[in-house]
């Protein structure tokens, strides 16, 4: 197993010496990732086969990547490897919503009907409409999935069961909206619909004549430069990606999700999710600024009262925090991804990992019986932030 740090867990690259002193003491004791978290973190390789794991934290005032890959992939910088940050995706389609309603191309109250009348019967119930503010928060009342096709697809492809959406087409996705009967009230409650966000990033990237990817790339990707954030990659690039395994140490393929893209497809690279969350918390100028903004504002409840819906962010409260963390995770067949930010402390943490889940710890999460995979180091980290930073005031 190859580390890509000194000693522990110490930091992968420190421009300057006051973000090294916040991570650790004189004598070399961690700090920020502190004997908790690292024993939190070592218990979850422990408990997975041929694991990685990816972390990368963003301040004001600095930046570290830490991390540990399975395989040696030779002189390639642990900032530079590349990870699916799965429905982390989900915000970057929610950008580009906001992008289109700020420049007045579409509204966000606007019927999804005005773009798909021939999906009619499955966007209205009762007289209302299902609109872009629903499918971008979850509450369109669309299911997770459309598992009927996809287990189907899935029986025709047995040898590929690690790549489940690969084979689920646009021509699947049109078809089932198509065939779709809502019977449930729109808006009145919240439910998770992957199918309803890759529809949204369907339809925003027809709006413009394009691809999802090449609409994502043109408007957010570029702008930010984000040149290592990708669906379809280079062969240099697929050179730099972490691998994932199975229970059985069988390596999981690159996820494909053709028909709902949106929803989570994008692959990345830890110096460009760090990227992404500096213009987030506005560390970098954009001139999507005030788009940004409009995503991280509240547009819709959920089924806990400490949890809020901005556009495809989580905005949630904690005890712990003064301020709402604004988060979204994402979760392959392969990777786990945290990404998440107090907007008001200027903190933000990424982390990437590649364990496998038991059955019973999937059921809890599936539940909300317990965090997404990495959330728990996550908060450690911030906790360990808000305590240097309050002991340094």
């Amino acid at each position: 197993m190859l580390w890509i740090n000194e000693t522990n867990l110490l930091v992968n690259r420190i421009v300057n010496r006051k973000v090294l002193e916040v991570l650790s003491s004189s004598n070399g004791e961690i700090c920020l990732i502190n004997q908790e978290t690292e024993v939190l973190i070592k218990r979850e390789l422990d408990q997975a086969k041929k694991a990685s794991i990816v972390i990368g934290f963003v301040t004001k005032d600095e930046k570290f990547i830490t991390g540990t890959i399975y395989d040696d992939l030779g002189s390639v910088a642990v900032g530079d490897c590349v990870f699916e940050i799965g429905s982390t995706t989900k915000t970057l389609t929610s950008l580009l919503l906001s992008k289109f309603i700020l420049n007045h191309t579409i509204g966000l109250d606007e019927p999804i009907s005005n773009y798909k009348p021939e999906y009619r019967r499955a966007l209205t119930y009762n007289g209302k409409e299902v609109t872009f503010r629903h499918l971008s928060t979850h509450r369109s009342r669309f299911p997770r999935e459309d598992m009927k096709t996809i287990r189907q697809r899935m029986k025709e492809h047995k040898d590929e069961k690690d790549n489940p959406y690969k084979y689920f087409s646009q021509d699947d996705l049109q078809q089932f909206f198509i065939d779709f009967d809502l019977k449930k009230e729109i808006d009145q409650k919240w439910g998770y619909s992957n199918i309803g966000v890759g529809l949204l990033g369907n339809i925003l990237a027809e709006i413009v004549g394009l691809s999802y990817e090449e609409a994502i790339k043109k408007e957010i990707l570029n702008p930010f430069g984000m040149n290592d954030t990708f669906i379809n990659g280079t062969p240099e690039q697929y050179e730099r990606y972490i691998k994932s395994y199975n229970k059985k140490e069988i390596r999981i393929p690159p996820i494909e999700l053709p028909a709902i893209n949106g929803a989570g497809a994008l692959k990345s690279t830890m110096n460009d999710m760090l990227l992404y969350l500096e213009y987030q918390m506005g560390l970098k100028d954009s001139p999507l600024k005030e788009a940004i903004n409009l995503t991280q504002q509240v547009h819709a409840k959920t089924g806990s009262k400490q949890l809020d819906m901005g556009l495809g962010w989580f905005i949630e409260k904690k005890k712990w925090c003064d301020h709402p963390i604004i988060h979204h995770g994402g979760t392959t067949m392969g990777f786990h991804t945290y990404c998440g930010f107090i907007k008001e402390k200027q903190v933000g943490i990424v982390i990437c990992s590649t364990i496998q889940l038991k059955m019973v710890r999937l059921i809890k999460m599936l539940l909300h019986l317990s965090g997404m995979v990495n959330e728990n180091i996550a908060e450690l980290l911030f906790k360990s932030f808000l305590k240097e930073a309050h002991a340094n005031r």
